[in-house]
């Protein structure tokens, strides 16, 4: 089979021709002090490769295509807006056309334009670069003005780059064409190397972040110097962390089970076990929990560069101030792999500020249950019985004394919360309600679900003009991956440490400590579920809960159908806050399905276990060199 006869624009153009490349590569996102492009001019490979500062730049392309959902995704959404955190109102995007709708389709897919449609094609955005980073790879030797040492680290780095784009696509589709070089025109392809199973796809994927991490010249971490302007530069602790990510992954029940996870027909992706392991393997949860155990071992033994960002002091503030940090903030300890592709202007919603456009929209609106996920401050989860559709005899204030994590996620109706400036009123004929005397008067399409979005975009009062990165990889989640892993194999004490190392950063009481019915040292079930709850508060709108319900088969989290929940002072004012009055002294709450977005999967006979799992471009299939569709598609 010639290549030059099947263009495989599948898997981020890694075999398409690419015989002549603009030397005009884009910015390198790192640091504050970004490379200046090169006059546009068209060079050949052999060119490119005359001289270090073209070959860095060459590579610094690469770095523009690592995930981030500010540029690759969903046509401008994010895949959280598929899990029971978020629930989108936004028209323009894919989700409530095609996935909500329930009309998502393998012919749809081709279109390029659905949730990573863009690695099978591309959109004008993005190029994938895996064939570009073989290339690099293969031809880096050949610069003479670049000495030995570069050159093994910037090829760790390629092989790190690779090995990620590849995970981005593996958690959607599952085994992938193992390509291990940069094919060239009228190269043969060997014949049943179409698509891999899911266990040499780890294995392929594990081995590259292996050789990155057993490279002498790839640092552990970047000096202080170095972090000022290359903040992002991926480093041996970015091939450690991402191997145990993505083990983490391949040992979760999708892949790891007795079962597959769909029986839909067409089953050949089955049988081939390209999407699942053909039967449940116990040291798959041993090799992530090896993996876990040699990045923080090699963390101490490089000064514990990575760290948890620590607040400053004990209060509610401070809590806030270093989660906010550790989530936003660039180049700091927390960082392990971090993401700079684009420079976002602050500005509201402007064509510059993403993640703000997509909220004025509705399309990050958080739901009630994301905002029932976060516990109480003193680390007791947050129990709804009893607080919702009736007089809240109680006077229980549902917003007051929770996770701070809370209020760095959403707007919430707390005296002291102010967005815009603002004293914060939700409740029903309140300004945020009725959208009366605020900018723009927009207010109403941030919060559908009765909670404006409130991480990423703040209150666009205290943020300017900032270059935004996307954490693809912190310690946060290192620590609760290594809690995952440890509580699969039977260490549930440790795990709960691991967790409490999370929780404690803002000021919550360990989690076995806070919630003593769930047995969570002898509980392994109950562990688990913490563990996720646990991952969506610390972890949300960084692309996480999506995947965890979809690796965890959490079936009856996507066919729950999600709710808004409304506000209302017990003096029956309806009326805006005015400056200086007294804050209402009481409130109650009504709890009311989502009507508007509403999903297919919520009606009964309206959910598949093929969801789980995306289709494959028809187009690519019918192109005839080994690819096989995936169940129920």
């Amino acid at each position: 089979m010639k290549i030059n006869k099947i263009i495989i624009s599948l898997f981020i153009s890694l075999v398409s021709s690419m015989l002549f490349l603009p030397s005009c590569v884009d910015d390198f996102r790192v640091g504050d002090n970004f490379l200046e492009k090169q006059p546009g001019v068209d060079v050949n490979i052999d060119t490119i490769f005359s001289k270090a500062e073209y070959a860095r730049y060459f590579l610094w392309e690469c770095y523009e295509q690592l995930y981030t959902p500010w540029n690759q995704s969903m046509n401008s959404s994010i895949f959280e807006a598929l899990s029971d955190c978020v629930n989108s109102t936004g028209s323009w995007t894919t989700v409530p056309t095609y996935w909500y709708s329930g009309n998502y389709s393998a012919a749809f897919e081709s279109q390029g334009r659905l949730p990573f449609g863009n690695i099978w094609a591309g959109n004008g955005q993005t190029k994938g670069g895996v064939r570009q980073a073989w290339q690099f790879i293969e031809n880096i030797d050949r610069v003479p003005d670049m000495d030995n040492a570069e050159k093994e680290r910037l090829k760790a780095e390629a092989k790190i780059f690779i090995a990620a784009r590849y995970f981005d696509l593996m958690r959607h589709i599952g085994g992938l064409p193992i390509i291990d070089h940069a094919y060239i025109a009228g190269e043969e392809i060997a014949e049943g190397k179409g698509r891999g199973t899911i266990e040499e796809t780890v294995n392929f994927i594990v081995n590259l972040l292996d050789e990155a991490k057993n490279t002498n010249e790839l640092p552990w971490s970047l000096s202080s110097a170095d972090n000022a302007v290359w903040a992002g530069r991926l480093t041996k602790a970015s091939a450690a962390g991402l191997k145990a990510k993505v083990l983490l992954f391949a040992a979760s029940p999708l892949f790891n089970n007795d079962t597959p996870y769909s029986t839909e027909k067409p089953q050949e992706a089955v049988e081939k076990r390209q999407v699942w392991y053909g039967g449940y393997k116990s040291e798959l949860w041993t090799q992530c929990l090896q993996a876990c155990e040699d990045f923080f071992n090699l963390n101490n033994q490089n000064g514990n560069y990575y760290q948890l960002v620590q607040p400053a002091s004990p209060t509610e503030d401070d809590y806030r101030s270093a989660y906010r940090q550790a989530y936003r903030n660039r180049g700091n300890s927390e960082k392990i792999i971090e993401v700079h592709s684009n420079i976002y202007k602050f500005d509201r919603w402007g064509p510059g500020n993403l993640p703000g456009n997509m909220a004025h929209y509705g399309g990050l609106s958080p739901t009630l249950e994301f905002m029932e996920m976060f516990p109480w401050a003193d680390g007791k989860n947050f129990d709804p019985t009893g607080l919702y559709d009736n007089d809240n005899p109680s006077n229980i204030n549902i917003y007051e004394k929770r996770d701070p994590r809370l209020y760095e996620t959403m707007v919430v109706q707390k005296e002291g919360f102010k967005w815009w400036g603002i004293q914060v009123d939700i409740w029903v004929g309140g300004r945020f309600d009725k959208a009366t005397g605020l900018p723009e008067g927009e207010l109403a399409s941030f919060m559908p679900w009765g909670f404006p979005l409130f991480k990423w975009i703040l209150d666009f009062q205290h943020i300017g003009d900032e270059a935004v990165q996307w954490p693809y990889l912190r310690m946060a989640e290192m620590h609760l991956i290594y809690a995952e892993a440890l509580a699969e194999t039977g260490n549930l004490s440790k795990a709960c440490a691991e967790v409490n190392k999370v929780r404690n950063r803002v000021g919550l009481v360990n989690i076995e400590t806070a919630n003593p019915s769930l047995s969570l040292t002898t509980n392994k079930a109950n562990l688990v579920q913490e563990i996720l709850r646990e991952r969506a508060c610390e972890l949300g709108y960084e692309d996480t809960r999506f995947f965890d319900m979809v690796r965890r088969k959490l079936e009856a989290d996507f066919t729950k159908t999600l709710h808004k929940l409304d506000t209302y002072r017990k003096d029956g004012v309806e009326a805006p806050y005015v400056d200086g009055e007294a804050y209402p002294s009481g409130f109650r709450y009504a709890k009311l399905p989502i009507t508007e977005s509403a999903r297919s999967w919520w009606r009964p006979g309206g959910w598949s276990s093929k969801w789980l799992l995306e289709a494959l471009p028809i187009d690519e299939i019918n192109k005839g060199y080994g690819l096989t569709q995936n169940p129920g598609w």
